[in-house]
């Protein structure tokens, strides 16, 4: 496997991931922050001070990053199938340790926003029941159920591997659950507050509206982070910080290649257009969409003649059934 862009024509490390797998039609990516984490926890679990509360040793380490990306992977693709179902595009997901960076894009509307926004949290329940009823089973005690997720210290005492596999699911479990409510981009809080500024201001406004708010919580989030000294957190302003910077920054740039090609005129030069010319315009405009359809369409044929019909994304087979009804139409 090697690493690679997503979208290799543009600047956007958001898409510098390397292909886990395939589930059910959805293909996982892990971003490069997931490597970042894996060395830094490393480090801290070989080279760090020896503290009852911290993670050492290889073992330790190793199913703390298993764990990680088992219950990362399991609320993303849940979420993808969910927002397929309901009408979205998620047929290429890349994760990074709190969630997804790209690839979900939900049907159209806050509310199908909201309801993408709120799989991970409900998964995390799901998950966590599952997982504490195990470790209480075993302990015979329910508080076995409920980890400090700020402290290892558990692991002070030596247990089988297949329970320490079960307790870091839980803990990891009850990290990333807590941690995605944040009301920052791209955790489900972020989400879910951007839903809501879709409602009240409408799609086009939104984007930039929840990056603005992004940095604005990041910055009180990391205040408490720094009073409270909390690390984890801290870490997670400054990554949701970043990401929220990195779309404004888009967003910037976006308006300054549009505004690039319509500088000042005189009154004259934008009086409204000709109506033959708006006409000539408007059928070549439809005659590229044709035959881009048309391309479109021969290469979705030629996939199916290749790999089979049930080799088709979600997306390829309503544009070939899109295509056949326009066809039929005239």
């Amino acid at each position: 496997m090697t690493w690679e862009r997503a979208e290799p024509a543009s600047v956007n490390p958001l898409a510098w991931s390397m292909p886990a797998g395939r589930l059910a039609g959805v293909r996982l990516r892990l971003h490069f922050s997931f490597v970042l984490y894996a060395v830094l926890l490393a480090l801290r679990g070989t080279l760090g001070p020896g503290d009852a509360a911290g993670l050492h040793g290889l073992r330790t380490v190793s199913l703390a990053l298993g764990s990680l990306v088992a219950v990362v992977a399991l609320r993303e693709w849940v979420r993808a199938l969910v927002v397929r179902a309901a009408g979205g595009s998620a047929d290429e997901v890349t994760l990074w340790p709190l969630g997804t960076l790209q690839g979900i894009d939900p049907a159209p509307g806050w509310a199908s926003m909201v309801l993408a926004a709120c799989v991970g949290p409900a998964v995390s329940a799901v998950q966590l029941a599952a997982c504490g009823a195990g470790l209480a089973a075993i302990a015979g005690d329910w508080s076995a159920a409920f980890p400090d997720p700020f402290s290892a210290a558990w692991l002070a005492t030596p247990h089988p591997w297949w329970h320490e596999a079960l307790w870091f699911l839980q803990w990891t479990g009850i990290q990333v659950a807590l941690l995605a409510l944040l009301p920052m981009l791209p955790l489900d809080g972020g989400r879910v507050a951007e839903a809501i500024i879709v409602r009240r201001r409408g799609e086009f406004d939104a984007p930039r509206a929840a990056a603005a708010f992004t940095l604005a919580s990041a910055a009180l989030v990391g205040l408490v982070a720094v009073v409270r000294d909390l690390a984890t957190v801290m870490a997670v302003a400054i990554a949701c910080a970043g990401y929220a910077a990195f779309v404004l920054w888009r967003l910037r740039a976006g308006d300054a290649v549009a505004g690039a090609g319509g500088g000042w005129a005189p009154p004259d030069a934008r009086a409204e257009p000709d109506p033959e010319v708006a006409a000539r315009e408007e059928a070549a405009r439809r005659r590229a969409a044709r035959e881009a359809e048309e391309r479109e369409v021969d290469r979705i044929l030629a996939k199916i003649a290749k790999e089979g019909r049930e080799s088709l994304t979600d997306a390829e087979r309503a544009a070939l059934a899109r295509a056949t009804e326009r066809r039929r139409g005239g």
